[in-house]
């Protein structure tokens, strides 16, 4: 009988490690390069409620999908990028020493 285990026994305990949390930060600015941060700049125009997505990317010349692209990351071409840069500061009312600038190696930081 010794060696059967029974129905209704207490299941041993397990010690589990409890880790503290630790939240992600971005790394500080690093020094360098900075180039325009067209993720602010899109949201900034579409959020200002005048254009949808469509209707910026018919303001620049350019694609939806193209608008999009730039959003996740693709940088545009000279001429498309300057249009796109006087429709934000058409829609803020600031000049260009305002746009919203990232370190190049930045941009795509990921938590």
């Amino acid at each position: 009988m010794s060696d059967q285990l029974t129905l209704f026994a207490e299941p041993p305990r397990v010690s589990v490690a409890v880790r503290a949390f630790v939240p992600v930060v971005p790394p500080p600015s690093r020094p360098g390069p900075k180039r325009i941060d067209w993720f602010r700049v899109i949201t900034t125009v579409l959020r200002s409620g005048e254009y949808s997505i469509q209707g910026a990317a018919d303001e620049i010349g350019v694609a939806r999908t193209t608008l999009i692209g730039w959003k996740q990351g693709a940088e545009p071409r000279y001429s498309e990028g300057e249009r796109l840069v006087l429709l934000w500061c058409k829609i803020t009312g600031e000049s260009r020493d305002k746009l919203p600038m990232c370190a190049a190696w930045d941009y795509h930081f990921k938590p």
